[in-house]
């Protein structure tokens, strides 16, 4: 997959820490494959623990759970440690701190038997920086600038390429928006996600979020699947989201 397309997998997996349950699972997102309207996975959240960890099961249709992921907020809540394991072909992929600094890891069951091959690499600016599921996070930390009309720039850690892409996010009318159909509520927030990268926007989708405005939860989310399907490929979705 092209590199852009890889990042975008980051951003697709986003949760309210603000709305966990007591027990089990707090937030389930019900992911459907763009193309055929089938539901495709369910990503389960689990509550923030004590020691600041949050455990995401991914399950098929029929409940059989393929990948895991854990995230850690011991840090600044838009910048989670995240390591994803998949269990259909043994894939890693990590963004962990280590003394300051960022260690960003991508491997595969194939890529294990190729010698020299650099899978991980060292970033040190890391201050700003938004990692996986940040995303949310940095959307309500800059929920007013975003709602006033300014356009805002975001760097995402890129694990799976071992970089950086840099992002753009605005606020969209609801009448632009995939996500204002059947069940949308009037007063919910409209968001648009696109490349910073005036050349690659020419070649991808952008992504778009749908948030209820009282609580800041997200709600509904289309774009790139945060993880491949059975063949290895990237899948475009569109993910309901719901809290307990």
């Amino acid at each position: 997959m092209r590199a852009f397309h890889q990042v975008v997998l980051l951003l697709g997996l986003v949760f309210a820490a603000g709305a966990m349950a007591n027990d089990g699972y707090a937030v389930s997102g019900a992911a459907y494959n763009l193309k055929t309207g089938k539901l495709a996975y369910r990503e389960l959240f689990t509550k923030l623990d004590v020691n600041g960890l949050v455990h995401v099961n991914y399950a098929k249709p029929n409940g059989v759970i393929f990948a895991r992921k854990t995230l850690n907020y011991a840090t600044e809540v838009f910048q989670p440690s995240v390591e994803l394991t998949d269990e259909r072909d043994d894939e890693l992929v990590s963004a962990t701190f280590d003394a300051g600094r960022l260690l960003l890891t991508h491997k595969k069951k194939s890529d294990l038997q190729k010698k020299g091959d650099s899978q991980t690499k060292t970033l040190y600016d890391t201050a700003k920086l938004v990692i996986d599921t940040g995303v949310d996070a940095f959307i309500q930390l800059n929920w007013v600038k975003i709602t006033s009309g300014k356009k805002i720039e975001f760097d995402v850690a890129d694990a799976r390429n071992l970089g950086i892409e840099k992002f753009v996010i605005k606020e969209i009318d609801s009448s632009a928006s995939p996500l204002a159909y059947k069940g949308a509520a009037e007063s919910w927030k409209y968001f648009r996600v696109e490349t910073a990268n005036k050349l690659s926007s020419i070649f991808v989708d952008p992504i778009y979020y749908a948030y209820e405005p009282d609580g800041k939860y997200l709600m509904r989310y289309q774009g790139r699947a945060n993880i491949d399907n059975d063949a290895g490929e990237a899948w475009d979705v569109r993910i309901e989201y719901e809290y307990f």
